[in-house]
């Protein structure tokens, strides 16, 4: 496993103020980490990497999200454990249908975040410091009433289900999914009619 991900997967697993822990089960080997979190492959160079603009996706990836003319998802992921969300935003960089346009540690800054960005998809903690993801879930759903909501909690889903789903979320996952399921959801979550503004 390339060293920068044993170092986030450290992260992960020492991280303690989320008992379910995130399992990266599925990254690939090689290649450096790109400034922005993602991997540039094998070879890859940093000029190389910026001749081919911002765009990375390889195009008609199976199991996709079709997305058109307008490229990848934009992704904006709020969660104050920096491992995992530093895991979350390398593993969805690795898709060619996920772009990452935003990180924050607390609800507050995701607000921003989504404000300055008008991400696709929006993915909130449940416990931040600041403002907690379900707080903030109000004042994203008005930003971005076109956008898909996550809710991601190391908690039981159970315990934010409702209350997260009446407030506008799309989906309540938890942490310990692994990475193939999550993106997988991710996905599901994401080919589904866009909410009634």
């Amino acid at each position: 496993m390339d060293r920068h991900l044993e170092a986030g997967a450290e992260a992960v697993e020492t991280e303690a103020l989320h008992p379910v822990r995130f399992r990266p089960d599925s990254f690939p080997t090689g290649g450096d980490v790109r400034p922005d979190g993602g991997v540039r492959p094998e070879g890859g160079s940093r000029a190389a990497e910026l001749s081919r603009g911002p765009s990375l996706s390889r195009a008609g990836a199976e199991g996709a999200v079709p997305r058109g003319e307008s490229g990848p998802l934009r992704v904006v992921v709020a969660d104050d454990a920096d491992g995992v969300r530093d895991l979350i935003c390398l593993l969805l960089d690795l898709e060619p249908d996920f772009t990452i346009v935003g990180r924050a540690a607390n609800g507050a800054e995701a607000i921003d975040l989504v404000a300055e960005t008008g991400p696709d998809l929006v993915i909130l903690d449940v416990a931040m410091p600041v403002l907690d993801g379900i707080a903030a879930l109000p004042e994203v759903r008005r930003l971005v009433p076109g956008a898909r909501v996550v809710v991601f909690t190391g908690f039981s889903a159970h315990t934010v289900r409702d209350e997260a789903l009446a407030l506008g979320a799309d989906d309540v996952m938890e942490k310990g999914l692994g990475s193939g399921p999550l993106v997988d959801r991710l996905r599901a979550v994401c080919r589904r009619p866009a909410p009634a503004a």
